[in-house]
């Protein structure tokens, strides 16, 4: 009885920092750009084991059996993604509807053109907002892509406007951008660039069904 004691006042404390740990594996699995091990994970935390990352995954992967999200695992490296099974639901949504890029959309894509190469931390450092899904909906939309990855912990991908992305502004090479103060003033070139983007064709404009949050 005693011994049971014992082990119900060690596990409270445990209990506690292990949820803890859970919620922010869980947050960093939720914005990440592609799949991460648990090694990535852990360097992303700082001061916590493998084994205990490890465990955070494996009770995640449990908590969402009953989800429409999954957290799925191949070569051990994970990542949250819809379910198989709901792919054709999502899209009989989205099918044929072209959508154009939002204010903040096209403002994260504005960092990102004059940044480049820039990490998603160093766009939400920006923008004072986390930036994820719309970094997300520009990489589907061919406006950015992965051009490597940074030197530093955790080794973030950098990314940088495509060809499409100097088409679309009517630009022959990235120099061309117009300076940012000139962009703040100038309003007729800001609705030309509005005006590109919405005569994008649908095909390229249609979300992923995959993608989550």
């Amino acid at each position: 009885m005693e011994q049971e004691n014992l082990y119900t006042e060690i596990q409270e404390p445990n209990q506690s920092f292990f949820e803890e740990l859970k919620l922010k594996v869980e947050a960093i699995l939720f914005v990440a750009d592609g799949p991460l091990d648990a090694g990535e994970i852990r360097a992303i935390l700082g001061e916590v084991s493998l084994p205990d990352v490890r465990m955070c995954l494996r009770a995640l992967s449990l908590e969402y059996v009953h989800r429409a999200f999954e957290l799925f695992e191949k070569d051990n490296k994970y990542q949250m993604r819809t379910r198989d099974r709901f792919v054709d639901v999502i899209k009989k949504h989205y099918s044929g509807k072209p959508r154009a890029l939002s204010k903040n959309a096209l403002e994260t894509l504005s960092i990102i053109a004059y940044k480049q190469p820039v990490t998603k931390a160093q766009v939400n450092a920006i923008r004072q907002l986390d930036s994820s899904s719309i970094i997300q909906t520009l990489k589907e939309k061919d406006l950015i892509y992965v051009s490597g990855t940074k030197k530093e912990v955790g080794n973030p991908m950098e990314y940088k406007t495509t060809e499409k992305f100097l088409d679309v502004f009517g630009l022959s090479k990235i120099s061309d951008l117009p300076s940012l103060r000139s962009l703040q003033l100038n309003l007729d070139e800001q609705k030309q660039a509005l005006d590109a983007l919405k005569s994008m064709d649908s095909s390229s404009l249609e979300a992923s069904p995959e993608s989550v949050g």
